[in-house]
């Protein structure tokens, strides 16, 4: 049997109604694997879900059957379109972490700065669950803590699924939502956790070590010792070169901003990365320029005593 809805398409009884400008999966065809913590929370949230309905909800994401998903504080709330004439309303809650353990998780990082780094860099790894881990609390909330809640009266839907398969994907997109669904939103934790690096090395926050030049003079002999040669060169200064590359997380801002919004026929943030790149790579050839002209320049005379 074939009906017409008042869209005016025709529909099968059978298949689910269109949404339009439904919340859709953005990752191609096949590729459901998802990098840490997203793949976690995503096997934590299917744990009661069965292989047939994982499938349904999968299609469901990618179809864009969601009308509605929120991520808050401590929940996840969305609604999900079937072949009934009204969506699913599901909700998901986690049991929040208390106001003291977070104080507690954000004193423990704020003692090295490599969390800092990290997580405003949009790096959440695994090693960032160790503070909380310490602080006897775990990150990804435990499956007998989370209350799942769909309006279609079953448990392990593929309503569920749908959500899971879509939060999962906006968690890989910014990983810090892992911490907003623990019941304190991320850009707020690392408000916190900037405040205390400050507090806990009274003001002066180093996210590296003194360089190894400015450590040499700093533990020079007094001045009056080195007047001789003052106006000499040093050991090694042939060979010193600035490096100015480093250590980095290639496009750090693109990857903390997450997908543009922009659809079109080329992917706009891998355009804006190519940009960068070209950009850095020639204001590194012409600095690298400078450096050589510097080099081969003659030394400057010492002033003239009057």
């Amino acid at each position: 049997m074939i009906t017409k809805n008042d869209e005016g398409f025709k529909r099968r009884p059978d298949t689910p109604r269109r949404v339009r400008n439904g919340v859709r999966l953005r990752r191609k065809e096949g590729d459901v694997e998802f990098a840490w913590p997203a793949g976690a929370w995503l096997t934590r949230m299917l744990r009661d879900v069965d292989e047939t309905s994982r499938n349904e909800g999968l299609e469901f994401a990618r179809k864009g059957q969601t009308s509605l998903l929120e991520i808050e504080p401590g929940r996840i709330v969305g609604e999900v379109q079937d072949i009934d004439p009204r969506p699913h309303r599901i909700r998901i809650e986690f049991n929040p972490i208390g106001r003291d353990d977070w104080k507690k998780v954000v004193d423990s990082m704020a003692k090295e700065a490599r969390y800092a780094a990290k997580l405003v860099s949009g790096d959440v790894s695994p090693e960032i669950a160790e503070p909380f881990a310490a602080a006897g609390i775990a990150l990804l909330p435990e499956e007998e803590t989370i209350s799942i809640q769909c309006g279609c009266g079953r448990e392990g839907c593929r309503h569920l699924a749908t959500l899971a398969y879509l939060t999962a994907e906006r968690m890989e997109q910014d990983p810090l939502l892992v911490l907003t669904l623990r019941g304190l939103y991320g850009p707020r934790f690392l408000e916190r956790l900037q405040e205390a690096r400050l507090v806990a090395t009274s003001g002066v926050s180093r996210a590296h070590p003194v360089p190894l030049a400015a450590a040499r003079v700093r533990d020079s002999v007094g001045s009056e010792n080195g007047l001789e040669s003052f106006w000499s060169t040093g050991p090694g200064l042939e060979a010193f070169r600035r490096d100015r590359r480093g250590e980095h997380l290639p496009h750090a801002l693109l990857r903390r901003l997450g997908a543009a919004p922009m659809e079109g026929r080329f992917p706009f943030v891998g355009l804006l990365a190519s940009i960068y790149d070209d950009v850095a790579m020639e204001t590194r050839r012409r600095l690298e320029a400078l450096d050589d002209a510097a080099l081969a320049a003659p030394p400057s005379p010492p002033p003239s005593e009057d």
